[in-house]
């Protein structure tokens, strides 16, 4: 079944959980961020290693490291909403460590997307965040801003727990 983004929250905690699974995600504190337009593209990208040898004459490449995406999302301004001054405050600090979770919630809408409730498709990152950049002021964008997210270990997929 193909599904549009359309209905899916970010929420961020300003800590990285214990270990990198769904149980220490969880453990964590959640705030929303209201108002996303794009979500972070989450995932991990391989580099790339050749080895050349002499006696065939070809070189072959195989897998190297991994390394986390670095993505971006964006939000429209809502005044006193503490998500987005959170995730401002994160990629401001020095060190900027913290977590994302994206939730495709089924719950009330409370104006700012629908809630999770037990069961809904949960994705979780753990990284840093960093470069908050205002929207270009003109006479055709509004105000908001975005945050980049650098992961730094797998995705964990999983469900909101009860």
């Amino acid at each position: 079944m193909t599904r549009s983004n359309i209905g899916k929250t970010l929420y961020i905690a300003t800590a990285l959980p214990a270990n990198n699974d769904a149980a220490s995600f969880e453990a964590l504190t959640w705030v929303q961020v209201k108002g996303v337009q794009t979500l972070p593209s989450l995932g991990i990208t391989h580099g790339g290693i050749d080895v050349s040898d002499l006696g065939t004459g070809f070189t072959r490449g195989i897998k190297g490291a991994a390394s986390g995406k670095d993505s971006t999302f964006t939000f429209h301004k809502i005044d006193g909403d503490a998500g987005q001054a959170s995730a401002k405050e994160r990629a401001e600090e020095a060190a900027g460590l913290g977590a994302i979770k994206i939730v495709a919630g089924s719950g009330t809408d409370s104006g700012h997307g629908p809630a999770p409730v037990a069961g809904d498709p949960v994705e979780y990152a753990q990284g840093y965040f960093h470069s908050f950049e205002k929207n270009e002021g003109s006479d055709t964008t509004h105000e908001g801003a975005s945050v980049s997210f650098k992961q730094n270990a797998i995705s964990v997929e999983a469900t909101q727990p009860a």
